[in-house]
C-alpha cells in the first residue's frame, strides 16, 4: 500500500503539472509548468530546457540546480554531450552516471558532481520539421532511466513544446493586436489633428496656430522655415534631412520652393510629417489664390471707379463687399506716379508701405500711376495724410516719385472727378513744382478746375502756344522777355516798379515791352489781352514748360 501510495502521489504530480502546462499563459510559464512536471514523470531531482540554434543549445530555465556556476551551461556546442545526440538523432537519451559517459561535457560533468547528480536524461522538444529545444532530467540516485520514463518524458516535452509555440504564437498575436490598436490609436490621433488643423487653416486662425497644434500632439517644436527664409540644401528632395546638431527633420513643404517644416524632438513618423507638410502646402496655395483673386478684384473695382462708368457703378457695391471694402468710409483719392509707368513690383512695395499705415487701403495701377484709396475717418487722418504720402515716398527711393492728393470721396460717383483731380495734382507735382513732392488740390486754388479741361498736357500746350513767340525770342537772343513781361503784368504795369523789380532803366522796359506787344500782336491795354496773357503765364508755372524752364 505504501508503494501504491507513492506512486498515486507521483501521477498526482504528474497530472497537476500537466495541469499547469495546459493552463500556462505565456511560453515562460509554460517551460517553467514543463520542468515541473518532467522533474514528476522522471522522479528526477533536477532538470532545465535549452533551445537549439545555429551555434548549439542556450539555456532557457532550470529547476533544482543550486550551483552558482548554472551559467555554465548557458552554451553548448551542437555537436557536444547528451543534447548534442539528441539534435542528431531526434530521439530521447539517457545515462545512468552521466561522469563516466563518453558523450559527457567535462564542464557539464563537473557541475553535475559539484550538484551530487549521477543519472541524467535528454528528450527532444521537436516543431515541425526539426528539434527546436531539448528538455534534461537529472537525478541524485545512480540508475537507468526506464523506456516508458522517456516515453513519457518525450510525450510531455512534445506536448510542452506545442503549447510554448501556441503561447508564443498568442504573444506574437497580442502583440500585433496591440501594434494594431496602437497604429489605430494613432491614426485615430493624427485624423482629429489634420481635422483640427484643416478647421483652423479654413477658420483663418493662421500657420502658427496649425503648427503649434502639431507640436503639442506630437510632443515636439513644430515651425515653418520660408517661403522666403533659408533655401534647401540639395540632396533627397523629400526630407529629408537630419542635422546633427540633435533631433532635428527638414520636410519640404510641396507646391512651394523654398519653405520647409522643421521639427525639433520630435518621435513622430515621417509619413504624419509630410501628411502635415502637404496640409501646409495647401493652406499657402490657398493663401496665394485668395490673394491673387483678391488684388484682381480690387483692380477692377477701383478701376471701375476711375473710370466712372454707370454701368460698372451699378454694380460696385457687391463687388466691394468681395474685396471687403467699405463704401461707405470716405476715401482719399491718391495719385502716385513719376517720370516712368508704376509696374507690380513698384505697387507691391507702395502697398507694403501703406498697409503699414492704413491696413483696409486699396491700391491699382491706372494709366501708369499708383492710385490709393485712402480711407479717411475724422479731420484728423486728412491732416496727417500728406506727412504719411511724404513719408511713403521717402521710403521708396531710389524711386522718385511724386504724389496728387485728390478729394475726398464719400459715394462712388465722387471718385471719377477725383481721379482727375488727383492726376493733376501729380502732374503739377512731378512736372511743374518739383521742389514739392507732394502736392494737394486744395493747394492749386481755381487751378483745380483744369483738371477737368484736358488735363496737363492741354494746359501746357495751350500756355505755350500762347507764349511761343516770346519763348523763342528768348531761346535764340538769350534775352528775359518772359519774365518782363510776367513782372510788368503782375506790378499792374507801373513802369517805375517794374523797373526796380527788375533792375534795370525805365527806357530799357519800355523797349522790352514794346517788343513783346510786336512780337505777339497785342495791344496790352486791352484788359482781356492781359488776363488771358497773365493766366497762360500762370499756367506755364503751375503745369511747367516744355522748353524745361
Amino acid at each position: 500500500m505504501p508503494v501504491e501510495r507513492s506512486g498515486l502521489a507521483q501521477y498526482t504530480d504528474i497530472l497537476t503539472a500537466l495541469r499547469d502546462i495546459v493552463a500556462a499563459d505565456s511560453a515562460d510559464d509554460v517551460v517553467r509548468a514543463a520542468l515541473t512536471s518532467a522533474r514528476a514523470t522522471a522522479r528526477a531531482d533536477a532538470a532545465f530546457w535549452m533551445d537549439a540554434r545555429e551555434d548549439g543549445l542556450h539555456m532557457v530555465a532550470g529547476s533544482g540546480l543550486s550551483q552558482p556556476e548554472v551559467h555554465a551551461l548557458s552554451h553548448i556546442p551542437p555537436d557536444r554531450g547528451l543534447g548534442g545526440e539528441v539534435l542528431r538523432s531526434g530521439g530521447p537519451v539517457s545515462t545512468p552516471d552521466y561522469s563516466a559517459d563518453p558523450r559527457a561535457i567535462p564542464r557539464m560533468r563537473q557541475l553535475l558532481e559539484r550538484e551530487g547528480l549521477v543519472s541524467a536524461a535528454a528528450v527532444p522538444v521537436s516543431g515541425a520539421a526539426h528539434v527546436d529545444s531539448v528538455l534534461y532530467v537529472v537525478s541524485r540516485a545512480r540508475r537507468p532511466v526506464e523506456s516508458a520514463e522517456l516515453r513519457a518524458l518525450a510525450g510531455l516535452a512534445s506536448m510542452a513544446g506545442e503549447l510554448r509555440e501556441r503561447a508564443v504564437e498568442r504573444a506574437r498575436a497580442a502583440q500585433y493586436m496591440r501594434t494594431l490598436e496602437d497604429d489605430r490609436e494613432r491614426s485615430r490621433a493624427e485624423r482629429e489633428l489634420y481635422l483640427a488643423t484643416a478647421e483652423s487653416m479654413l477658420s483663418g486662425a493662421g500657420l502658427d496656430h496649425c503648427l503649434e497644434l502639431a507640436g503639442d500632439a506630437w510632443g515636439a517644436s513644430v515651425h515653418l522655415e520660408g517661403p522666403n527664409g533659408r533655401p534647401p540644401q540639395p540632396g533627397n528632395p523629400t526630407v529629408d534631412r537630419s542635422r546633427t546638431t540633435g533631433c532635428v527633420r527638414e520636410f519640404r513643404v510641396p507646391g512651394t520652393d523654398n519653405a520647409m517644416l522643421t521639427l525639433r524632438g520630435a518621435a513622430t513618423g515621417d509619413d504624419s510629417v509630410r501628411v502635415l507638410a502637404a496640409l501646409v502646402g495647401m493652406d499657402l496655395a490657398r493663401h496665394r489664390a485668395a490673394l491673387e483673386t483678391e488684388i484682381r478684384l480690387t483692380d477692377h473695382l477701383v478701376r471701375s471707379l476711375l473710370d466712372g462708368s454707370k454701368d460698372e457703378l451699378r454694380r460696385l457695391w457687391h463687388r466691394a463687399l468681395l474685396v471687403g471694402l467699405d463704401l461707405g468710409v470716405p476715401r482719399a483719392v491718391v495719385a502716385v506716379g513719376g517720370d516712368r509707368h508704376v509696374d507690380r513690383a513698384l505697387l507691391d512695395t507702395l502697398g507694403r508701405r501703406v498697409r503699414s499705415r492704413v491696413p483696409d487701403a486699396q491700391l491699382t495701377t491706372f494709366e501708369g500711376n499708383a492710385f490709393v484709396l485712402w480711407p479717411v475717418r475724422g479731420d484728423a487722418e486728412s491732416t496727417v495724410l500728406a506727412t504719411h504720402l511724404a513719408a511713403i515716398v521717402e521710403e521708396c527711393r531710389p524711386h522718385a516719385l511724386g504724389v496728387g492728393i485728390g478729394p475726398v470721396c464719400r459715394r462712388a460717383e465722387d471718385y471719377p472727378a477725383a481721379v482727375r483731380e488727383a492726376r493733376f495734382a501729380l502732374r503739377v507735382g512731378v512736372h511743374g513744382r518739383r521742389e514739392r513732392a507732394v502736392v494737394t488740390v486744395e493747394s492749386l486754388g481755381m487751378y483745380r478746375l483744369f483738371a477737368h479741361v484736358g488735363g496737363v498736357d492741354a494746359l501746357a500746350a495751350a500756355a505755350e502756344e500762347s507764349l511761343a513767340p516770346v519763348l523763342r525770342a528768348d531761346t535764340r537772343d538769350g534775352s528775359d522777355l518772359l519774365h518782363t513781361l510776367q513782372t510788368y503784368l503782375e506790378k499792374d504795369r507801373r513802369a517805375a516798379e517794374t523797373a526796380r523789380a527788375l533792375h534795370v532803366h525805365v527806357n530799357t522796359l519800355r523797349y522790352r515791352i514794346e517788343r513783346v506787344c510786336k512780337l505777339l500782336r497785342v495791344d496790352l491795354d486791352d484788359p482781356d489781352a492781359r488776363f488771358f496773357l497773365l493766366l497762360a503765364l500762370r499756367l506755364s508755372t503751375v503745369v511747367g514748360r516744355r522748353d524745361g524752364r
